[in-house]
């Protein structure tokens, strides 16, 4: 009781020193009414930590949810796009005997406005011969700019060069499939590559000789070679199955797009695909956001209740804050404050909690992959700024909308009635 009777004391003081008459006009400083939502919050600890825990168990719902959801995202756009440009534009022929994607057309691409270089490709059926074994595989010619744009992972050796001629490059499952295991032992070996070019009219019927091995990659579980694209140039082939542009800035792909497809060719690019991933994931968030809400709203009734018996309790003081000289809507605000302080604590508090949690679940998965054979560490959880400060944004605008009708009562309360209140 002294204790209480000394904190009247104090706050009566601090109006004083605001109000020095009845007939005040002047507002409350916010310190003050600061400090009394401090003092009110802190002396009801039991009332206190159950309502902002019930806002902790609402937030941390919704903000390891969401997390969660951008965590898977950003892991499978990862794995889609890797190293790739986001600027690269794969272009192809929808009918290569009508349109061909000859060098005439590549020539005429690079005068493009955006566009900064152009890679091409064959692609041919062949045979691969290796150890007195034959495997059909997929033969590819890329020139530099395609193999650099292609993001090809390298296992043992190198990959081809400007001055090579009688290289090439297998995949893993290609040198598996002639019944070599170790990638190591593959290179400085010569393999004899066929390719039968007799559907495209080329001055060549057939490109067969013995290479060398130069490097072993990882690109599939199918069977493809690569070799310089100058030998099918040399073969007279008339068309190349692929080309890859690069544009020179990311908002420019749109409209370089347009302008090759206005030639009758047929364009691909990753944006295409992360927008289909952004997409899928919107809702998948949204649905993810959904089930942790339903936390949050157990949190709302129960700041409703706190702020709603905290007026009951304290129309006796509110009405002596009035005398004193307090506004309505100094009144309104001292419940808003308390109710963003309320929303503060428990969305702060919410937030590391979920990213704790978070942690422990993402170590938990990753030591069990690694006990499957999984060597490298990976991320379920992303935690963005723009999230954090969203459900801080959030927390605290449901706390204003909660408060809403007490901050609104305790603004029209009559002080002559509340001071005789019992």
């Amino acid at each position: 009781m002294n204790k209480l009777q000394s904190t009247m004391s104090q706050l009566l003081q601090r109006f004083k020193a605001d109000a020095p008459n009845p007939q005040q006009t002047k507002p409350v400083r916010s310190s003050v009414l600061i400090y009394i939502a401090w003092r009110n919050f802190t002396s009801k600890k039991l009332r206190s930590f159950l309502t902002v825990f019930g806002v902790v168990i609402g937030v941390s719902a919704i903000f390891f949810l969401l997390s969660f959801g951008l965590g898977i995202q950003q892991l499978v756009t990862n794995q889609v796009v890797g190293d790739k440009s986001l600027k690269a534009v794969d272009v192809t022929s929808p009918n290569s005997k009508i349109i061909q994607l000859n060098e005439k057309v590549v020539n005429t691409i690079k005068t493009y406005p955006h566009v900064e270089k152009v890679g091409v490709q064959y692609s041919f059926p062949g045979i691969l011969s290796l150890g007195g074994g034959e495997v059909d595989s997929v033969i590819y010619g890329l020139n530099q700019e395609y193999q650099n744009l292609s993001s090809l992972v390298l296992l043992k050796g190198r990959l081809l060069e400007p001055a090579d001629s009688r290289a090439v490059v297998l995949n893993l499952s290609a040198l598996k499939a002639v019944g070599i295991t170790d990638p190591a032992a593959a290179i400085n070996r010569e393999i004899k590559v066929t390719v039968p070019l007799e559907r495209v009219n080329a001055k060549k019927s057939v490109i067969t000789d013995t290479f060398t091995i130069v490097g072993v990659i990882e690109s599939g579980s199918s069977s493809e070679l690569f070799m310089p694209s100058t030998l099918f140039d040399v073969a007279g082939v008339p068309a190349y199955s692929q080309a890859k542009v690069v544009i020179d800035d990311l908002s420019n792909v749109f409209t370089a797009r347009k302008q090759i497809e206005s030639s009758g060719f047929q364009t691909t690019s990753l944006t295409d695909t992360l927008t289909e991933i952004d997409n899928i994931f919107r809702f998948f968030n949204l649905i993810l956001i959904g089930f942790g809400s339903i936390g949050m709203i157990v949190a709302v009734l129960g700041m409703f209740n706190t702020l709603t018996i905290s007026l009951l309790e304290r129309t006796r003081e509110i009405g002596l804050m009035m005398a004193l000289g307090a506004r309505g809507r100094d009144i309104s605000r001292l419940f808003i404050y308390e109710a963003v302080l309320i929303s503060l604590v428990g969305a702060l508090t919410g937030i590391v909690l979920a990213i704790i949690a978070g942690r422990f679940v993402n170590l938990y998965i990753n030591v069990g992959a690694r006990t499957r054979g999984v060597t490298e560490w990976f991320d379920l959880f992303a935690y963005p700024w723009w999230s954090i400060l969203g459900v801080i944004a959030a927390t605290i605008l449901v706390g204003l909308v909660v408060v809403y009708l007490p901050a609104r009562r305790a603004k029209h309360i009559n002080p002559i009635d509340a001071l005789r209140r019992e």
